[in-house]
């Protein structure tokens, strides 16, 4: 015979299991915190410069794996943007730039041409998916709102599957370092800044290390 007890913990399980589905939505619906909502700006704005280029890429190089590389980042990025976009709000999104200093980081890659191009722009990827990989991790461990921790989730696995083949790029044997540091030197005589962001020392460092 059931006891009294039984029927009160057999009612509970049925109402928990009744909530249950409000409760998940009230988690995924849970208001971003500043942080959270800092990485989805960023997240938007990384989008943009990728994007932008990886259009820039699709211009200028003549290598089939950077052009590919180049279509992959387009797409994804897209894609990508339309999962964030419910999660930022629609007035955020359309102000949704490159932040300041891809500019320089643009105008470096519109002054080189073939192989020092494509090594440029691959770096650039290398070093700037470093980054984005770090911090989706983080968002992915950390988020308390469960629709963007999916949202990081789906993310990474493109993320390093676009890293890795800048990282091939950067490794092609016909590649001379020398060549590419002659052409960031002389790239630009007008400005010093795009080269010194070309010559910062971590994307030095990828750009010139024996791949």
């Amino acid at each position: 015979m059931r006891t009294a007890n039984s029927f009160g913990l057999a009612s509970l399980v049925v109402t928990l299991l009744a909530l249950a589905p409000g409760l998940n939505r009230a988690a995924d619906n849970q208001p971003l915190d500043p942080q959270e909502q800092a990485f989805l700006t960023q997240a938007m704005s990384d989008d943009a410069a990728q994007i932008a280029m990886a259009s820039l890429a699709l211009q200028k190089s003549q290598n089939q794996q950077v052009l590919d590389l180049a279509n992959t980042v387009i797409q994804e990025r897209q894609a990508l943007d339309r999962r964030l976009v419910p999660l930022l709000g629609r007035s955020a999104v359309s102000t949704a730039k490159p932040a300041a200093n891809n500019d320089e980081a643009m105008a470096s890659l519109q002054s080189l041409n073939g192989a020092a191009f494509d090594k440029a722009f691959a770096a650039l990827l290398v070093r700037d998916h470093n980054r984005i990989i770090s911090e989706y991790a983080c968002i992915k461990a950390h988020s308390s709102n469960l629709s963007l921790r999916g949202v990081a989730r789906g993310a990474m696995p493109e993320l390093r599957g676009d890293l890795m083949v800048a990282l091939t790029v950067l490794r092609s044997p016909n590649w001379m370092p020398s060549q590419h540091q002659e052409a960031v030197a002389t790239a630009d005589t007008h400005t010093t800044k795009s080269n010194a962001y070309l010559g910062e020392p971590l994307l030095t460092s990828m750009v010139t290390a024996p791949w």
